[in-house]
């Protein structure tokens, strides 16, 4: 039974027979360098650096979207296969900027309301409005990583 995270965080292993020279070169073929500005639709899936080590990588969109998970790998040498295992998280810089906007909303709201300036039926919308954004956010993060997941899954294991 797969229990929905609260948080925009994912961690996860993935294993696969494979030496790590073939994980490598499967990841090759899918991840190429940032670029500032994408005329083509002609690219890999991802785009971010790679070594022997692991990888930092987020998936090349074609749309602004600020909750598009950052995807940390990190590969461990077993005895017969290999481990990669891998974060999804936000950006740092959307974090901070969710907690500045949600500190800097609800410390001009709260003083608002306790001092009756704002009607009883509206003071609602504008502590639940913010909570409904959060939401949002949530669901395209978890949308997002959870494809992600699928799709590394996949190029990892050898079978896309």
């Amino acid at each position: 039974m797969l229990i929905m995270k609260i948080l925009p965080y994912d961690s996860f292993t993935i294993l696969t027979p494979d030496i790590l020279a073939v994980v490598l070169q499967r990841l090759n073929g899918k991840i190429e360098d940032k670029k500032m500005l994408r005329f083509s639709r002609e690219h890999a899936l991802y785009e971010g650096t790679i070594s022997e080590q692991g990888f930092k990588i987020s998936r090349i969109i074609h749309h602004r979207n600020s909750v598009l998970p950052v995807i940390e790998g990190r590969f461990e040498v077993q005895s017969h296969q290999t481990a990669v295992h891998i974060q999804m998280k936000l950006h740092p810089f959307v974090m901070g900027f969710l907690g500045f906007w949600l500190l800097s909303w609800y410390s001009a709201v709260i003083p608002i309301s306790l001092a009756g300036a704002i009607p009883i039926n509206i003071i609602a919308l504008f502590v639940g409005m913010p909570i409904m954004m959060l939401v949002i956010f949530w669901a395209v993060f978890w949308t997002e990583a959870n494809r992600s997941r699928s799709e590394l899954a996949k190029i990892i294991q050898g079978q896309s």
